[in-house]
């Protein structure tokens, strides 16, 4: 009875999983017939599930039944669970049933109770595919690297920093240009075979593609490095980025760095009171905040909110969004 439990947001990943999976327990002969993939937000295909998973797999082999969007874990519906609840001891050994999301499974919901104790018991197996968050740059290296390894590449000082810099931290993205770095590492290096080290100049000449973001100019302003910051904004509006919710996105952003530098200052160090004071979801992000503001004063969080208010008005107005940037900006250097 082996039931997986795949959550994540990165899709790319957990598809791949569920394909190895499909490759290796199913009958190329029979895989037409014993696979299945149908969708938790239809209540007839999540029926079509739960009768499916009861059907032994015809020829070889085994079957795979992948519900994406399941509800079991997410939703609280007394009675999804409780005909799985029902059903789940008839699960035949050859079927595998994968219950996949992209969200982590509620543990407050039954359902979730249920299926951790399956897990316990060795009934269920779970796997999480998840993107770290784009302002936890630490997190996205690692990532990289993880991929860059899982390709028999290893990245050279600097190389991940400046991919990171060149485009989006997205696992097909990332696995599509690292498939280029491999193709042309192993031409440059003549064999396959051969170790293969990206280092920061071979990046510089494949990874051509200029990636800006929000969280590259937040991290210039709270460096005070306003002209870097400027050079971004400008490349984000020449992009189509449209000006007021590039601002409105600053304005969101600073706002929560000040409020974690001014809760800082005044010696509270409760996460849950910090969390709710400045609006932030999840409290590791705290710890992300704290280090970005460490040398950042409190006087120039507050002079920052206090300009991209100003811009917010001026761009309102109609008013060129470049020069509107530039001059509420260059005064901060």
């Amino acid at each position: 009875m082996p039931i997986q439990i795949i959550w994540g947001n990165d899709l790319i990943a957990c598809n791949k999983f569920i394909q190895e999976i499909i490759d290796q327990k199913v009958s190329k002969t029979w895989r037409e017939i014993n696979v299945s993939f149908l969708d938790g937000n239809e209540d007839n295909q999540i029926n079509q599930a739960f009768d499916e998973i009861l059907t032994p797999p015809l020829g070889d082999g085994s079957r795979v039944v992948v519900l994406k969007n399941n509800p079991i874990f997410t939703n609280k519906n007394e009675e999804i669970i409780m005909k799985f609840k029902k059903i789940y001891q008839n699960i035949p050994s050859n079927t595998f049933f994968i219950l996949q999301n992209t969200k982590k499974p509620d543990t407050r919901l039954k359902s979730t109770k249920f299926i951790q104790n399956l897990i316990k018991k060795n009934l269920a197996i779970e796997t999480s595919f998840s993107l770290p968050d784009i302002w936890d740059y630490e997190g996205q290296k690692r990532y990289l690297e993880k991929i860059a390894n899982s390709m028999n590449i290893n990245l050279g000082i600097g190389a991940a920093e400046l991919i990171l810099d060149s485009i989006e931290n997205e696992s097909f993205n990332l696995m599509s240009e690292l498939a280029k770095a491999k193709l042309y590492l192993s031409a440059s290096n003549n064999y396959e075979n051969k170790e293969l080290i990206l280092k920061s100049e071979d990046v510089k000449k494949i990874f051509n593609d200029h990636q800006s973001n929000i969280f590259k100019v937040i991290d210039y302003l709270l460096q005070g490095n306003i002209n870097e910051s400027l050079i971004e904004i400008h490349y984000l509006l020449k992009k189509g980025e449209p000006s007021l919710r590039l601002n409105a996105g600053l304005i969101s952003q600073i706002r929560m760095h000040t409020i974690v530098k001014l809760v800082d200052k005044s010696g509270e160090q409760d996460l849950g009171k910090i969390c709710k004071i400045a609006n932030i979801s999840n409290p590791k992000r705290i710890f992300f905040i704290r280090k970005k503001v460490k040398n950042t004063s409190s006087d120039f969080l507050i002079k920052l909110m206090s300009n991209l208010l100003d811009i917010e008005s001026s761009l309102k107005k109609g008013n060129n969004p470049i020069n509107v940037f530039t001059e509420n900006l260059v005064n901060l250097s």
